[in-house]
Order: C-alpha cells, then sequence, then structure tokens
C-alpha cells in the first residue's frame, strides 16, 4: 500500500520577480526530465547527469535544487503534513478521531493533490526497492504525526498507542483510495473513494 502523493507546486508564473520565475522553472524542469527518464529506464538505472542533461543544466544547477536522485520523487512529502496535522487538532471534539482524520484530509490533502506526477511518482517508486523503503519510511513518519495531532486533540497524553493505531488505520484508508485512483489514471473522484473506504470501515466496526 503507498501513500506517496505529490502536491501541486506554485507555478513559475506566479513568482512577481525574474529571479524567483527562472528558479520555479528550473526545479520544474529537472523534476521533469527525471520522471520522463524514470519511466523510459527505470529509477535505479537513471543518474544525475542523465537527468541534467535532459533538463539542460549542469550537475551542479543540478544539486543545487536537490540533494539527491530520491529527493526528486520526495522531495515535497512533508510539504501538506503541517497543514494536515493542524486541521486534525482543529476538528470538533465531539467527533471521533477517525472522522477528524478524514475531514482534515479531504480539506488540506486532497485538493492540492497533483494528479499526473502521483501516477508518474507511484510508477518510480513501484519499481525501485530504495524508493520502497524510502516511502515506508516516510508513511511512518506522517502515522506518528497524524498521531501526536489526535493526542494533543484529546489533550491525553496517555492515549498516544491508541492515537497510533487510528492514524494507522487512516492512512491506511488514504493509501488504500491513492492506489485505486492512480489505478484508473485519476480519472475517479479522488475524494469519494476516500470517503468509500471511510464508510467500510464503519460497516465492518459496526459488523
Amino acid at each position: 500500500m503507498s501513500l506517496q502523493v505529490t502536491f501541486h507546486q506554485v507555478a513559475p508564473g506566479s513568482y512577481s520577480d525574474m529571479r524567483s520565475r527562472k528558479k520555479a522553472r528550473t526545479r520544474l524542469a529537472i523534476q521533469d526530465a527525471a520522471l520522463d527518464l524514470f519511466a523510459d529506464q527505470g529509477y535505479d538505472e537513471t543518474t544525475v547527469e542523465q537527468i541534467a542533461l535532459r533538463a539542460d543544466v549542469s550537475a551542479s544547477t543540478f544539486f543545487r535544487y536537490f540533494g539527491s536522485k530520491a529527493d526528486i520523487i520526495l522531495n515535497d512529502y512533508d510539504s501538506q503534513l503541517g497543514q494536515l496535522c493542524a486541521a486534525v487538532r482543529d476538528q470538533p471534539l465531539e467527533i471521533r478521531d477517525l472522522e477528524a482524520v478524514r475531514r482534515a484530509l479531504q480539506a488540506t490533502w486532497v485538493p492540492y493533490v497533483d494528479p499526473v506526477r502521483t501516477i508518474r511518482t507511484e510508477r518510480a517508486v513501484a519499481r525501485s526497492a530504495f524508493l520502497c523503503g524510502v516511502a515506508y519510511n516516510i508513511g511512518r513518519g506522517w502515522m506518528d504525526a497524524v498521531a501526536a495531532a489526535l493526542v494533543e486533540r484529546r489533550g491525553d497524553p496517555d492515549a498516544l498507542e491508541e492515537c497510533l493505531l487510528i492514524a494507522r488505520t487512516a492512512l491506511g484508508v488514504f493509501g488504500g483510495a491513492t492506489e485505486q485512483w492512480v489505478s484508473s489514471e485519476a480519472k475517479e473522484d479522488f475524494g469519494a473513494l476516500i470517503d468509500q473506504g471511510f464508510e467500510m470501515l464503519q460497516r465492518m466496526c459496526r459488523g
């Protein structure tokens, strides 16, 4: 099960000064070149030099934007994590924790996921054992962060173990919906798939 999604980035034209626009264009060019190569020949077989050549930049320029090849795939893994955790903490106390996470995901993540880049990233991750391991560790970090937000929401430090189970379950639903969405080439409604997963979970619990 994958939790890897890629979020929309600020478009180069959104920056007011030329320097920032140029940096944003260069960053996107490097990412696009890398994703093309990963799709053509695989992540492990692609070198930084090949990426730089495809993006029409030098290798040293590549390293000004990314520390490694893996950063191209996973560079924004936590860019929306703070917003998600804040949204979890801000949910009304009268609703259950699972519902709090569902609402937070729908509000802070679903609208900002980039379908094209998520599909390309998922495929690159699936073809590389190294990236699968990195993505797994990132998912564990997300679960820990969501669990901590739930503990803070409750105001009960002793609830950590229960909150970890809830976070794992909620993000498991999210990961399953992500896989189904990617399999459909992002033609299905991502938010609806997430809601369906949570509804199925609720039915199972009642049963």
